[in-house]
């Protein structure tokens, strides 16, 4: 009887053992714990947001404030190291100057490349290019336009947790919004900076 006892916590002890190996092989080959921002398969989704409120003056006269708020949201999948395909599904701005609002929503691809650094931060280019629609609304009428709109990105991403990223970055937008009939190009040209925030998985 001894001896089956001893033989008994050997057993035991050999598979409390290998189960404790197995494990920890399991976990070290684990692609997650192999993933870093920017590799391939990594997904990234966020967006950024911005709103501004202007009052202009002159001759120590203010007029009516001007409001702008963009909402851009953001999705991208890296399909190699660095080179990531990304898509803003439904980006919207939305201008108001007095009595006039100017809506536009817009679609763009935007396949970026991420340069990997050793430290928290990653700089980014960006294109862009896609659609934009537009409706001015004013005095009780709306006017519809819309065109082919690219341009780029460039700017940073900070780790700032463990999965978290602060994207900096300053972006130019060629836009054309033309109504029916028009034969020459209308919109705007857009420089702006931005600030946002994704995620990574």
């Amino acid at each position: 009887m001894p001896q089956s006892g001893h033989s008994s916590v050997h057993v035991v002890a050999a598979l409390v053992l290998l189960t404790a190996v197995s494990a920890s092989g399991i976990f070290a080959q684990s692609p997650q714990q192999r993933k870093r921002f920017a590799s391939a398969g990594v997904v990234e989704l966020g967006g950024s947001m911005t709103f501004a409120a202007t009052q202009p003056v002159a001759g120590g006269a203010t007029g009516a404030w001007v409001y702008d708020f963009t909402m851009l949201p953001y999705a991208g999948y890296f399909v190699i190291e660095g080179l990531e395909l990304g898509l803003n599904p439904a980006g919207v701005n939305v201008h108001t100057a007095g009595d006039t609002t100017t809506v536009q929503m817009r679609i763009l691809f935007a396949p970026a490349y991420n340069f990997h650094t050793p430290t928290m931060v990653t700089p980014f280019i960006e294109g862009l290019a896609g659609l934009t629609s537009s409706s001015l609304m004013h005095s009780g009428s709306t006017k519809s336009s819309s065109g082919f709109t690219f341009g780029g990105r460039a700017g940073i991403k900070a780790a700032v947790t463990e999965k978290g990223m602060l994207t900096i970055g300053i972006q130019f937008l060629r836009i054309t919004l033309n109504p029916s009939g028009a034969g020459s190009r209308n919109g705007a040209n857009e420089l702006s900076a931005s600030a946002g925030w994704t995620v990574w998985l």
